[in-house]
């Protein structure tokens, strides 16, 4: 697991999770060996022993901390056993306290899709584990629904005023010739490298937004997106195609490009304009 800190007061993310195990001796007596691993956006991550066995906690302090930690300790129970038997994976919940705002994961062993493809690690190795985790966590779960239009022209009408208004264009032309039906599926809501684990007996994804019936095409877009960051030839077929196969042709060929620019369009918007310039040559020519 990669080491980050959005926090220097790295003493009070501690303190928090001491705080609680005073308060609640019978699961201090449960962890040892606690180190803190990351901080992000009200949220801690550390590494400890679990009953005696390597695991991971997560610390949530924001006001929904609740509602965040049944979802996602929801969402990892539900998967875990639909992917039982098969070749991709979900952590182990061992301890949820909701209003507590905490919950105890297994740990995995493997370096996540994001810090292999870092250290020069094949990105052909990180997409396949990509295909293959998603299919696997999507194939019992997969309708067809309509086009959500309005939605996305929502979305799209929040970023027109800015830096983003041409790639806001180019993508309202592509809605234009939407699909008529998008495949919908209980898929991972956050999917990129980073929430994809290459462990030893096949990919394990973590990190899970909720266990909810998303167009499979966001996350299709978002674990390819963050694949192409690592390539130096950018978005190409390698990247897409294997991904892509989990879907109709046809759905394919006209969502994905819609759903990149979504997304490119609220990237550059919410950075003010700064950084994406061959993105956004890329996407402004197609």
């Amino acid at each position: 697991m990669r080491r980050s800190f959005d926090t220097l007061d790295l003493v009070a993310v501690h303190r928090r999770l001491l705080d609680l195990f005073e308060e609640r001796p019978h699961l201090g007596a449960r962890a040892t060996d606690v180190e803190a691993f990351q901080t992000y956006h009200q949220r801690a991550v550390y590494q400890l022993t679990w009953d005696g066995r390597p695991a991971i906690a997560k610390m949530i302090w924001h006001s929904a901390k609740a509602r965040a930690v049944s979802g996602q300790t929801s969402a990892l129970k539900q998967l875990r056993g639909a992917l039982e038997g098969r070749p991709a994976h979900v952590p182990e919940v061992l301890h949820i306290a909701p209003k507590a705002g905490f919950f105890v994961i297994s740990f995995i062993e493997g370096p996540s899709g994001l810090e292999h493809l870092r250290t020069g690690g094949a990105i052909a190795e990180v997409v396949e584990a990509g295909r293959l985790w998603l299919a696997e966590a999507t194939r019992d779960s997969r309708t067809l629904r309509p086009f959500p239009v309005a939605r996305l022209t929502r979305k799209l009408d929040s970023c027109a005023d800015g830096p983003a208004r041409d790639v806001v264009e180019r993508t309202r032309k592509l809605l234009e010739h939407a699909p008529v039906t998008l495949t919908i599926a209980s898929g991972h809501g956050d999917y990129w490298p980073g929430n994809l684990i290459l462990s030893p007996d096949g990919p394990t994804a973590i990190d899970l937004s909720g266990h909810r019936d998303i167009p499979l095409i966001e996350d299709i877009t978002r674990f390819a997106r963050g694949v192409s960051e690592h390539n130096e030839a950018g978005l190409t077929e390698a990247i897409t195609a294997p991904l892509l196969s989990l879907l109709p042709e046809e759905e394919a060929a006209r969502s994905f490009e819609i759903f990149y620019g979504l997304t490119l369009a609220q990237k550059i918007h919410a950075s003010g304009g700064i950084g994406y310039a061959h993105e956004r040559a890329r996407f402004l020519t197609l």
